[in-house]
């Protein structure tokens, strides 16, 4: 018995010399990340980019299948000066209405705010295809002393890409608050992956001029049978009970892997919340042709600035 006594306790002592330095080894850890918290956040934040790039390279081609009809007519809308939050690879840059005069796209200047500078390459060459000439903000974009001066600015709408995002508003680029403010905003699958959702609405807002459009496609929490917004589904076609679960227990490792991005984010009754709208309208679409549009259902529509 006393041997036995004495392994169980030599055991347990054991036991707590390595909790006591898991214990350690985690204080230092944090102490580490602490001192270091910028450069380990920038680090990790360009890996996400980096990923989500490759990710949108091989899958991207089926959400953009999956968007292409709301954007056909909602694009049909965007005129003047415009601000695109997030516009990726640009893909549908081509369905910015055109000039039944010139053959010219219909806009004065178009910004493109794309925070993943691994984007920003395809997101040039779909914009020159597209008719644009391109240039890169020379103060958020590395690149663009190079490439600007090889691209010169023609008789085209510029095109103008800038890193940045709405997330703070002392951290918004000079480049998007000097050509605001804007006839039109644009986002598309966009404010379910920023950091702050709040911000990015009353930025949106406040770059707008009196009269301005928001155009807007995004995925969104499940809302119940109720929502007079829902279009093509009838109730019980989907177990919103089932899928709101998913969409709350699927969120913290979604996000962790597809940057930044949120199942439970409910977009459309937080833009109903805000005061200054004059008009907003939308739609709701629930889709059931596999898992990930019963997870993401989408909503789309325009929301206008009081004049």
């Amino acid at each position: 018995m006393t041997l036995s006594a004495n392994l169980f306790s030599d055991a347990l002592s054991w036991k707590r010399i390595a909790l006591g330095l898991l214990v350690v080894a985690l204080g230092w850890l944090f102490a580490m990340y602490q001192r270091n918290k910028q450069a380990v956040d920038s680090y990790l934040r360009t890996k996400r980019f980096y990923f989500f790039n490759a990710f949108w390279v091989s899958k991207g081609a089926m959400m953009t299948m999956r968007l292409k009809p709301l954007r056909g007519t909602l694009w049909q809308q965007i005129d003047g000066t415009v601000l695109e939050i997030g516009p990726g690879f640009g893909e549908y840059l081509s369905l910015v209405p055109t000039n039944d005069k010139t053959g010219l796209r219909n806009v004065s200047r178009y910004i493109a705010m794309e925070p993943n500078m691994f984007m920003h390459s395809r997101l040039a060459e779909n914009a020159e295809n597209a008719g644009f000439s391109v240039q890169y903000d020379k103060h958020t974009c590395p690149e663009a002393k190079t490439f600007n001066d090889q691209h010169r600015r023609s008789e085209l709408p510029t095109l103008t890409i800038v890193n940045g995002t709405l997330d703070d508003h002392k951290d918004i680029p000079k480049a998007i608050i000097e050509n605001g403010p804007y006839d039109c905003i644009v986002s598309s699958m966009v404010l379910c992956s920023v950091i702050n959702i709040d911000s990015n609405l009353k930025a949106i807002y406040s770059l707008l001029k009196p009269g301005g459009k928001f155009i807007f496609i995004e995925h969104v929490q499940h809302t119940d049978d109720t929502d007079n917004t829902l279009v093509d589904c009838k109730p019980g076609d989907i177990n919103l009970n089932r899928w709101r679960t998913i969409q709350t227990a699927m969120t913290p490792m979604w996000s962790l892997a597809f940057g930044y991005c949120r199942l439970d984010r409910p977009t459309g009754k937080l833009m109903e919340a805000m005061p200054g709208w004059s008009k907003i309208e939308y739609k709701t679409l629930r889709q059931t042709v596999n898992p990930m549009a019963k997870m993401t259902p989408l909503i789309y529509g325009v929301a206008i600035k009081n004049n």
